[in-house]
């Protein structure tokens, strides 16, 4: 701030020295304000001034004025507070061109007021057309923008041709339209990483959400997801798709938390009915101050921060994931999907369906038809019906009963290494894991290899192998 003496300095010496003339007749030549500021290292504010063609004369032919002129660390707070990189990135946050020069004309006042002449409490009205509160105790000056952010003034009465300058430690913001975040930027800002993770990985699902023409987007927090990882055991987000029946339902758990149209919390009855981005319906009820929401599983999250709008909509953060019914395939279902025509033949032979379409939790190693059509050319039958015949029904129950264990494993909840797991069949199995690959080794020793592993169904999960397993018979 010593530069700024030497203005002072310079035309007190000036002054003293032409005192001594009696032919000097003209003005004291103090600097332009653009002058002062260089010299003072206020290179952002110049900067600034000269974005706009015509403003530094505009300033300069100013009968009168008062320039509140923050400093470089000031303008450099302000990049920071509004997630700007440089002054263009600013203009792009503030809403465009128009906005910062009504931020630049907030700090100039059309009239000269040095702080000798302020009183306690000063109200100006800036070139801005905008009021501005300058406060005044002894040893102290400071200004109050329209958002109750105050500045302090740091170096006052630096007198300019036209005027005075004081700069200040803040930029002063004035009542203007700021533009709105858009829904990335909004759940950067609220730290919702894994929801912006998992709206990353389901593919056009971000520039869909960015585009939409109106939305309401109840986001789970991190806190949310957390839990969600914990009911369905699953160590991370790709654990979590799987268990839910891949990305396809993801996209649908994603799009039940977002309504196609703008709700603020001000705009809620007592009890809404949104249908969703799913297709399905999300019941959002309204108590006083005290927002929820309930999945189609009756489950209730709370909302904890209402009303963060954006550029088409508006956020309401949650405290819980909810789900839609995923709609996962019965294990009939899946097996006809996967072309498992034998296995279901047999299923059906033994009459099993009804069994495994009612346990609570299952994990089937389900053959494919060519592991059947082995099978029987190992053992000499022409078609599955002979083999039932010759078999009886009771053995083959039990050969399909040993690939069913009463308990949901999906490859990762394997443990490495081997493992004895309990069948229908009423004997263990032994399970392998190692790495990515499964293996399962029956009662004659043959060990087969889970080809197509984690078909997640309603109740459990079915892994696709290349051998059928015998139990002892």
């Amino acid at each position: 701030m010593k530069k700024l003496f030497n203005y002072l300095l310079m035309g007190s010496l000036f002054f003293s020295i032409l005192s001594c003339s009696d032919d000097y007749q003209g003005p004291i030549p103090f600097p332009t304000l653009i002058e002062a500021a260089n010299e003072a290292g206020l290179t952002t504010l110049v900067a600034s001034v000269r974005a706009f063609p015509g403003l530094e004369a505009t300033l300069q032919d100013q009968a009168a004025i008062t320039v509140f002129a923050p400093t470089n660390d000031a303008f450099a707070n302000a990049l920071r507070t509004f997630g700007a990189t440089d002054l263009n990135d600013l203009v792009v946050k503030l809403g465009g061109s128009q906005n910062l020069q009504t931020v630049l004309g907030f700090h100039v006042v059309p009239a000269v007021a040095f702080s000798r002449n302020l009183n306690e409490v000063n109200i100006f009205t800036t070139l801005a057309g905008q009021q501005l509160r300058v406060n005044s105790t002894p040893g102290a000056v400071t200004v109050t923008d329209a958002a109750g952010n105050v500045a302090r003034v740091i170096q006052a009465d630096v007198q300019i041709e036209n005027g005075v300058v004081h700069v200040i430690d803040r930029v002063l913001i004035p009542s203007i339209e700021l533009p709105k975040p858009n829904l990335v930027e909004a759940a950067t800002k609220a730290g919702l990483t894994t929801l912006l993770t998992a709206v990353t990985a389901v593919p056009g699902l971000p520039s869909a959400l960015l585009s939409a023409q109106a939305i309401t987007v109840f986001a789970p927090t991190n806190e949310a997801f957390a839990a969600a990882l914990a009911v369905f055991r699953a160590k991370d987000l790709n654990e979590l798709v799987i268990k839910i029946g891949g990305p396809a339902n993801l996209e649908k758990v994603l799009g039940f938390h977002v309504v196609p149209a703008v709700a603020f919390s001000a705009n809620l009855a007592a009890t809404n009915s949104f249908t969703t981005l799913s297709g399905q319906t999300i019941i959002v009820e309204k108590t006083g101050s005290t927002v929820s929401v309930k999945d189609q599983l009756g489950r209730v999250a709370q909302v904890v921060a209402a009303d963060i709008a954006i550029a088409n909509g508006v956020v309401h953060v949650i405290n819980g994931v909810m789900l839609p019914d995923l709609k996962l395939p019965t294990v009939v279902e899946a097996a006809t999907a996967a072309g498992l025509t034998t296995l279901l033949n047999a299923v059906t032979a033994a009459g099993l369906g009804n069994t495994l379409l009612n346990a609570n939790a299952i994990t089937v190693f389900a053959p494919s038809n060519a592991a059947f059509t082995a099978l029987l050319s190992s053992l000499g039958f022409s078609s599955l019906d002979a083999m039932v015949s010759a078999l009886g029904l009771p053995a083959v129950t039990k050969v399909l009963g040993f690939h069913v264990v009463p308990a949901t494993a999906f490859s990762f909840d394997l443990a490495s290494g081997s493992q004895m797991v309990p069948t229908l069949a009423g004997e263990m199995l032994t399970v392998t894991r190692s790495g990515n690959n499964i293996t399962v080794t029956d009662k004659a020793g043959k060990t087969y290899n889970v080809v197509v592993a984690d078909v997640a169904i309603k109740n459990g999960v079915v892994h696709v192998i290349d051998g059928v397993l015998l139990p002892t018979l």
